[in-house]
């Protein structure tokens, strides 16, 4: 692979698009040279694939002098990049429904633009004619926009929200690039990662009170809470209700997440304890997939699950699909998602297969569904959602996704979650307690990032240094939030 740029240069965004179309193993070289005068943005690009030559000549009109140098810089990397998938395209036909839009955020460009006070025509043009979005996912992008600024409305002054890692799963999916280690190996750190999260939970509660907050949402998520014994679970119940006020908590969810971590107790202990909505993820209701991708659970114990939570009280569940494991058909997808339909759950959640470095399936020969295919899942995920009521509030992309597509929440009415939209849109302050957190510090349009160890003994063992870090905290917010 050699990309040359002249006149201006986007390498990230290129190389993205880049392995949309090819192979690292491919012998293509490609060429882009971008002009702009008399008010139009001229991009040539030439591509060299094996023994033949493929160009596009693009040109786009718009008044540089009247526009700010962020949105330039937008109009001039949307250009180079819609260039060379139009040379591409002359090679291999790969489908492009978000077109030349980067980022995991497609919807905040849209928000933006609203909250800019554009019309819903205008909006629609700007993603037709500047990124070459398909309306499909231009009518998405602005349903969740709209969702999105309704509930970032109802953010509390001076809340945060809790994040609580548990990195530890009873074995790892072959997809899986989450921070979780297997407890086959891990296990025996269990008692004493709760013990050291149990004393964090104090000292955040303590930083909380310095900064002069409260906590709005709590998240539980991992790897995979439910891996904890119901008696773990209790301790970290109750130490947050010792330590936080609930009264004032609106939203508190655990990730139940494997249906062979699931019982009775743990459902009624995160009941008792609190908890207003959980996640059990099948990610597929065809059991043949299940096996293959490491999952150790059956669809039929899916549907136990479901049943058992609901008996325990709880009136909001969301449950996740993967569009686009290995050697799913659309059809086996359809049906997955009818059966999930069939349980009725508040939030569906359908993510995007995407395939990162720590992944085990990155390693081996099983080819993952073509991005037609993909978009396909997601067409009918779309129709079948809108058709039983439910509405896309939040949505974001990874990196190596297939298809370059997207994962979508949705939800029923009254059920959306307030912690989904503050994680990916980053309006609220988020502590990250436990392994591999990420704590998110939003001083307006600033955020400051601090990180916990992942590992599960170096947690453990450098435990003050997690403890140092929740200081930070104070120093960073402290004179903000107390002036």
């Amino acid at each position: 692979m050699l990309i040359v740029q002249n006149g201006y240069e986007c390498d990230y965004e290129m190389k993205l698009f880049y392995k949309l179309f090819f192979g690292e193993d491919e012998d293509v070289t490609v060429y882009s040279n971008l002009n702009y005068e008399d008010k139009t943005v001229n991009v040539y690009t030439e591509i060299i694939y094996g023994s033949d030559v493929y160009f596009d000549d693009y040109y786009y009109k718009f008044d540089a002098e009247n526009e700010k140098k962020q949105f330039i810089k937008k109009i001039f990397t949307a250009s180079c990049t819609k260039s060379f998938c139009h040379a591409a395209k002359k090679i291999k036909d790969v489908n492009l429904p978000w077109g030349v839009m980067c980022g995991i955020r497609p919807a905040k460009i849209v928000r933006s633009l609203m909250e800019e006070g554009h019309d819903r025509s205008e909006i629609r043009e700007i993603l037709r004619d500047i990124y070459e979005v398909s309306d499909e996912k231009t009518d998405l992008a602005m349903e969740v926009a709209e969702n999105e600024i309704k509930l970032l409305k109802d953010i509390g002054k001076n809340s945060v929200s809790v994040y609580i890692g548990i990195p530890f799963c009873p074995t790892r999916c072959l997809y899986c690039s989450f921070v979780s280690t297997d407890i086959r190996v891990s296990g025996k750190y269990m008692d004493e990662f709760v013990e050291k999260l149990l004393l964090e939970i104090d000292k955040t509660a303590e930083i909380v009170r310095k900064i002069n907050s409260y906590v709005e949402n709590i998240y539980i998520g991992g790897g995979t809470p439910t891996t904890l014994s119901s008696c773990q679970l209790k301790a970290v119940f109750e130490r947050l209700r010792k330590n936080f006020d609930f009264d004032k908590i609106k939203e508190f969810t655990l990730e139940a997440g494997r249906p062979d971590t699931i019982t009775e107790e743990k459902l009624i202990a995160a009941k008792e304890g609190g908890v207003n909505r959980i996640s059990i993820n099948p990610q597929t209701m065809n059991d043949v997939t299940l096996k293959k991708v490491g999952r150790k659970h059956t669809c039929e114990m899916v549907r136990n699950c479901f049943k058992m939570a609901r008996e325990a009280g709880f009136d909001n569940i969301n449950m996740d699909l993967i569009a686009g494991l290995p050697d799913e058909t659309v059809d086996m997808f359809k049906y997955s998602l009818d059966e999930v339909i069939k349980l009725d759950p508040e939030n569906i959640t359908v993510h995007s297969m995407a395939v990162k470095r720590a992944a085990s399936l990155r390693f081996t020969d099983t080819e993952l569904t073509k991005a037609r295919y993909m978009n396909e899942m997601l067409s009918y995920t779309q129709k079948r959602m809108k058709e039983t009521g439910r509405k896309p509030y939040y949505m974001y992309r990874q990196k190596n996704i297939s298809g370059n597509l997207e994962n979508v929440g949705y939800s029923k009415d009254g059920f959306m979650s307030a912690y989904n939209v503050n994680i990916m849109e980053e309006k609220q302050t988020i502590i990250a307690l436990g392994g591999g957190g990420s704590t998110k510090l939003v001083m307006g349009d600033k955020i400051e990032r601090i990180f916990n160890f992942k590992d599960p003994l170096e947690y453990i063992k450098r435990f003050d240094e997690i403890l140092d870090k929740k200081d930070e905290i104070v120093k960073i917010l402290g004179g903000e939030k107390n002036g």
